[in-house]
C-alpha cells in the first residue's frame, strides 16, 4: 500500500507543480505582455480558471496520499519535532496550499477580475500581474522546497 501511495502522490506534486511552473513561466509573463487590458484578464482567467480546478484535485489527492504515508509508517510522530521538520514543512505548505486552492484563490482572483473589468475603476493592471506573477514564484519556490522536504523524509 505504502508504493502505490508514493507513486500517487509524487505524480500528483508532479503535475501540480509543473501546473504552477507553467502558469508562473509561461501564462503570466504572455499576459504581462499583452497590450490589451481586458485580453490581458481574460487570458488568464481562461488558463487559472481551468488549472484551479486540476490543481484543487491534485492538492486532495496529495494530501490523502500523504497523510496515509504518514500515518502508515509512524511518521506522525515526527510532526513538530527536530527529526521530522522537513515532514512538518512538507505538512504546513500542503495546509498553505488548500487554504489558497478552496480558501482565498476562488474570492481573491473573482474578486480582482471584477474589480480589473469595472469601468471607470483606475486599476493598474500592470502592476496587478507582475504582483502575481512575483507571488506565483515564491509559490513556486516553496513548492519546489516541500518537495526536497518530501524527497529527504522519503528517502533519507
Amino acid at each position: 500500500m505504502f508504493y502505490l501511495m508514493h507513486v500517487i502522490h509524487v505524480l500528483t506534486v508532479i503535475l501540480w507543480i509543473g501546473g504552477l511552473a507553467f502558469v508562473t513561466m509561461i501564462v503570466l509573463p504572455m499576459a504581462i505582455k499583452t497590450p490589451d487590458a481586458l485580453q490581458k484578464a481574460l487570458l488568464f482567467q481562461r488558463v487559472e480558471h481551468r488549472f484551479a480546478n486540476m490543481a484543487r484535485v491534485y492538492n486532495l489527492i496529495t494530501g490523502a496520499s500523504g497523510f496515509v504515508m504518514m500515518f502508515q509508517m509512524g511518521w506522525h510522530n515526527l510532526l513538530f519535532t527536530r527529526q521530522g521538520i522537513p515532514l512538518t514543512f512538507m505538512t504546513l505548505i500542503w495546509v498553505f496550499w488548500f487554504v489558497m486552492l478552496f480558501g482565498l484563490e476562488p474570492f481573491v482572483i473573482k474578486k480582482m477580475l471584477a474589480k480589473m473589468m469595472t469601468p471607470g475603476k483606475n486599476v493598474d493592471i500592470d502592476a496587478v500581474f507582475i504582483r502575481m506573477n512575483r507571488l506565483h514564484w515564491f509559490m513556486v519556490a516553496i513548492s519546489l522546497a516541500a518537495s526536497v522536504a518530501g524527497v529527504l523524509t522519503a528517502h533519507g
